[in-house]
């Protein structure tokens, strides 16, 4: 159906904006992919991979403009989050854990998101996505980066690059170079 089709095509297309930082993009393609949802049977889930950065981008827009009625929008997409990370682990427990993450980093509860980032990255590569666990190491990066722990952000950054080449995305790899200050 034509729908479906439109609407996984908005995901992948909310995914890359995400990806490269475009997350006002990727909010307003959430915003138009649940409108087609909408009109459907049934929400476009993929396996989490919606719910997952759907969570992600309303987490980023909410950190950049420090609004914190943005967290609220992600409670339904956490919820179904942690119900895919109790059946299927190996797909999405790292995924609830950089969620958590980003949480603790966005509440200024440092030690915990970086716990839980450092978690978050141990069970991506169990897992083996090598994508998501680049990611994690991105995020990582950001906190440190963030607090002023220009050394550790290198690190995860460094990280981060080596993985997302292993992955093949050197566009990836090549905007990360050109963002991160260091």
């Amino acid at each position: 159906n034509a729908q479906h089709s439109a609407a996984k095509v908005y995901v992948l297309c909310g995914w890359l904006a995400y990806m490269f930082g475009e997350y006002e993009l990727a909010s307003s393609i959430i915003s138009r992919r649940r409108e087609i949802e909408n009109s459907m049977n049934k929400k476009i889930e993929l396996y989490g991979v919606a719910n997952f950065y759907d969570c992600l981008t309303h987490l980023a827009l909410a950190h950049k403009t420090k609004d914190t009625a943005l967290t609220t929008k992600i409670s339904h997409d956490i919820e179904i989050m942690m119900k895919l990370a109790r059946s299927a682990p190996c797909s999405n427990e790292h995924r609830i854990l950089l969620i958590e993450a980003e949480m603790a980093f966005f509440t200024k509860e440092i030690d915990s998101a970086i716990n839980k980032y450092d978690a978050a990255i141990a069970a991506a590569r169990v897992s083996g996505f090598i994508h998501e666990e680049a990611l994690c190491y991105e995020k990582a990066g950001d906190l440190f980066l963030d607090q002023g722990n220009s050394r550790r952000a290198a690190y995860y950054y460094g990280l981060a690059s080596e993985l997302y080449c292993q992955w093949g995305a050197q566009g990836k790899v090549d905007h990360l170079h050109r963002q991160i200050p260091l």
